[in-house]
């Protein structure tokens, strides 16, 4: 299993992506996929992507502060794997307990738009008292350990690199990680600083 978390600013957009159906860009008449989401879960939260839109914001606006209240969450099987729908309904119980937000609104949907098994989750890191009770601290690393919990207790397949689902062209691609550059001789901002921070270290 591979997953990924990252923070938004908006829901509709969001909640909008998870329940509607899928633009086929390759169709000249743009044809619709239908029927690509499956909801598996409500939490705290019911209705259509209208109302969960609105039900999202009113507990957003409990803390206009926090510009960031999306959770958007991703979670893929390995290529062949299939889980039932209870299994993939505990899953998204499970990452709402590691991450933190049961006791807040979250969705779960599962899209039937790719060869492999995949849902999302869509949180809300503000709660019902208006606190951001919703850590978005070190995601990634949580989110590594979270799928190999996973793996184990459903008996899938480890996926230790994310590069393995993709095609063997885009492996062979180099990633790009705009903070490496950033910290390379000569590279804006960051160069800037360090350069400023020797001229002031000499004093």
């Amino acid at each position: 299993m591979i997953g990924k978390a990252i923070t938004g600013k908006g829901f509709a957009g969001c909640i909008r992506y998870c329940l509607e159906d899928k633009k086929m860009k390759m169709d000249k008449d743009h044809t619709l996929m239908q029927n690509r989401a499956e909801v598996l879960l409500f939490n705290k939260c019911f209705g259509d992507k209208k109302e969960l839109v609105q039900q999202f914001n009113k507990v957003r606006k409990l803390n206009p502060k926090q510009s960031r209240p999306v959770f958007h969450f991703t979670l893929s099987m390995a290529p062949g794997e299939q889980l039932t729908r209870p299994q993939l309904i505990q899953i998204a119980r499970d990452c709402a307990e590691d991450f933190g937000f049961t006791d807040n609104q979250f969705l779960a949907v599962e899209h039937k738009d790719t060869q492999h098994q995949h849902i999302h989750i869509v949180a809300n890191r503000i709660g019902y008292t208006g606190k951001t009770n919703v850590s978005d601290s070190n995601s990634y690393k949580r989110m590594a350990e979270f799928c190999r919990k996973m793996e184990q207790k459903h008996q899938l397949q480890r996926v230790l690199s994310p590069r393995r689902f993709l095609s063997k062209d885009q492996q062979l691609l180099p990633r790009n990680d705009q903070r490496k550059e950033q910290l390379k001789p000569g590279c804006g901002r960051f160069c800037s600083h360090q350069k400023q921070w020797k001229l002031s270290s000499k004093k």
